[in-house]
């Protein structure tokens, strides 16, 4: 379950952050901002894998710890203002986002219900 609360914290974060890009689409000298999670996640969970003690609590921790970065596209923008948003990629990132938000809900609706089920004894 961590761990499906730890993928919405990040996809709300990557919605965030494709609204921003969206929003400044106009905006002179503006930059795309990207999110990205998986590397942070993967990183912390080697470490604690190197480490002598690999209980599940240190696992939880080292996810815990995980946080979405935020990194400014370097992309060579195209405009004449500089403004590096693609705002038709930016849609389709969006719209892959929710579906994922949408999957990581239903995922986390089935473990509770099954939570419910277990504690109900049926």
């Amino acid at each position: 379950m961590l761990m499906l609360e730890r993928a919405m914290d990040f996809q709300w974060t990557k919605q965030n952050v494709i609204n921003d890009n969206i929003v400044n689409a106009e905006t002179p000298n503006y930059k795309a901002k990207y999110v990205t999670f998986e590397e942070a996640l993967d990183s912390s969970i080697r470490s604690a894998l190197h480490r002598t003690d690999r209980r599940m609590s240190t696992m939880r921790s080292a996810i815990s710890r995980s946080q979405p970065v935020v990194h400014v596209a370097e992309d060579e923008s195209m405009r004449m203002d500089d403004n590096g948003v693609n705002v038709a990629e930016q849609e389709l990132e969006a719209t892959r986002n929710a579906l994922q938000i949408q999957y990581t809900m239903d995922a986390i609706n089935s473990n509770l219900s099954l939570m419910r089920t277990l504690i109900r004894g049926q």
